[in-house]
C-alpha cells in the first residue's frame, strides 16, 4: 500500500523529469555541502536539504494522524505534483481509518545541483536520493489495532527540490521518485 510513508508516493506516481544540466551545471556530492562546491551551490544544498527534512517530518506527522487538515503544511513546502499525490494519500488513509506509528529512518544526500535553469522555462533544481527505512512504521487500522502495512527492505527515493521564483521566492519539493532499488 504505502511504499514511502514518509517522503513521497506510492509507485504509481511519475516524475516530472527537467531536461538533463550539462556537466558544468551539474555537481554531484556525498552530503548537503561539500568542499568541491562554490558558495552559491552549497547555500542551494543546505536550502533544498533542510525543505527535504522538513517535508520528511511533515509526512510522517501527517500520517501518523491523516485526521488533521495537512493542505496548508504541504502547501508551504512542496510543489505539484508531489503535492497532490500526498494530499491523496493522507486522505486515502484517513477514509480507510489508517494511521501509521513509530518513526521512519533516512539517510538523505544531495547528489546533484543544477543553478543554471533556462530560458526554456527550466528552474534551478537539487536532487536528493535518500535511503528510506519504513520497517519501523507500520500502517495500523484504527478501528481493530491490527497492522496492515506490508514490510519493506529500505529503499531508495530520489527527491527533485525546485527553486520557485517570486511570488514563491523558495525551494518546494516538487516530485519524490520512489525507486525499486533497495539500499
Amino acid at each position: 500500500m504505502l511504499t514511502l510513508a514518509a517522503c513521497g508516493t506510492d509507485g504509481d506516481a511519475t516524475e516530472q523529469t527537467p531536461p538533463a544540466p550539462s556537466a558544468s551545471e551539474t555537481s554531484a556530492v556525498p552530503t548537503s555541502a561539500g568542499p568541491s562546491m562554490d558558495p552559491d551551490e552549497a547555500a542551494a544544498a543546505d536550502a533544498a536539504m533542510a525543505v527535504y527534512r522538513d517535508v520528511t517530518r511533515l509526512a510522517q506527522d501527517a500520517r501518523r494522524d491523516p485526521t488533521q487538515d495537512w493542505l496548508l503544511p504541504y502547501a508551504q513546502l512542496t510543489a505539484d505534483p508531489y503535492r497532490s499525490a500526498e494530499l491523496l494519500e493522507i486522505s486515502a488513509l484517513r477514509d480507510r481509518g489508517i494511521a501509521h506509528t513509530g518513526e521512519v529512518a533516512h539517510d538523505p544526500q544531495v547528489v546533484a545541483v543544477d543553478l543554471a535553469g533556462g530560458t526554456d522555462g527550466t528552474l534551478r533544481t537539487v536532487k536528493i536520493q535518500d535511503c528510506v527505512d519504513t520497517q519501523d512504521f507500520p500502517a495500523t487500522d484504527q478501528a481493530t489495532g491490527d497492522v496492515v502495512s506490508a514490510e519493506r527492505p529500505p529503499h531508495v527515493a530520489v527527491a527533485t527540490v525546485v527553486f520557485y521564483p517570486p511570488p514563491e521566492d523558495r525551494w518546494l519539493v516538487a516530485t519524490v521518485d520512489v525507486q525499486d532499488e533497495t539500499c
